[in-house]
């Protein structure tokens, strides 16, 4: 039996040795730890690039949807500017033949932004086709020639927001759609929540037409008004998201529609890609910054006589 002096001097270095034991444990399991943190971070790089290839890929496929240009058309010119804030966008148009004699063109905004925006936009751009059905909204069947009939805009608009989509999927979305007749020079549209178009008029004369409705998808009853226009050779007409008027410095302060007038005002002599091109430019000049806050989209017409 030990004496008790003799278990209180073993005591020190049975301390010691368990703790140099204790500390190899410790180590081991920082070491597993640390081998399993790089394990779950490549796996999160790995993830990360694969996430940034399928929106890549989805951006493309967006962007496939829009035109670029109205060829075959040599009444009008047509182009746009296209600038999702994230990898896709909520911001869609398009421009399609209805007819001989008739232009479709739509530009819609939807709320949000991203993938779920993006996806719905698609959606939109299936159920705006100029296939003739009854359950078509451009375009419906008749009995008598042409054997259809053309909806007008504020019908196509009545008509998207009996779906309620507020409601049904907590998304709505301003939209302006018109019909451009080409043998007539004149074009009809109804806005609704949408910025008004900018009218510049070859002789100087800039308007815009403030008639609008409310956004499409909320449960309002529509009073909406179709505007009817006469154009002339050398007038253009600009549609634009609210991420260009919207689009603010660092005071705070909107770059406002005034701002957009001055620049079309002044370039109205410049061909129409370039007149684009320096309102894109100059909105970042005084945003100050290259990348997009909210989706920016941009189209321009030119009346060629």
């Amino acid at each position: 039996m030990q004496q008790p002096e003799q278990v209180i001097r073993d005591i020190p270095s049975d301390i010691s040795q368990m703790s140099r034991f204790d500390l190899i444990y410790l180590l081991e399991k920082m070491q597993q730890q640390q081998q399993e943190l790089e394990r779950q971070n490549q796996h999160l790089k790995n993830a990360l690039v694969k996430i940034d290839k399928d929106l890549s890929a989805a951006r493309d496929a967006q962007m496939s949807l829009l035109p670029k240009e109205l060829r075959g058309v040599q009444p009008i010119t047509f182009r746009a500017r296209f600038f999702p804030s994230q990898y896709v966008s909520g911001d869609i148009y398009n421009i399609f033949r209805l007819d001989e004699n008739n232009i479709g063109l739509y530009h819609i905004d939807i709320s949000g932004h991203g993938v779920p925006a993006a996806l719905f936009s698609v959606s939109l751009s299936q159920i705006l086709n100029t296939n003739v059905s009854q359950k078509n909204l451009l375009k419906i069947p008749v009995q008598e020639p042409p054997y259809y009939k053309i909806n007008p805009p504020d019908q196509v608009i009545a008509a998207l927001n009996e779906d309620h989509y507020l409601d049904k999927l907590g998304i709505y979305f301003t939209m302006l759609y018109m019909i451009i007749d080409i043998k007539n020079n004149r074009i009809r549209y109804t806005r609704a929540g949408h910025n008004p178009p900018i009218i510049v008029r070859q002789n100087g004369h800039i308007e815009i037409p403030k008639s609008g409705g409310l956004p499409v998808g909320l449960d309002f009853p529509r009073e909406d008004t179709v505007v009817e226009l006469d154009m002339e050779k050398g007038d253009r007409v600009y549609l634009y998201s609210d991420g260009i008027n919207e689009a603010v410095n660092e005071s705070d302060e909107q770059y406002s529609t005034a701002r957009i007038v001055n620049i079309v005002d002044k370039n109205r002599a410049l061909p129409l890609d370039d007149v684009l091109d320096r309102l894109i430019s100059d909105v970042k000049s005084f945003t100050g910054r290259e990348s997009i806050e909210d989706d920016i989209s941009l189209i321009g017409l030119s009346f060629n006589g």
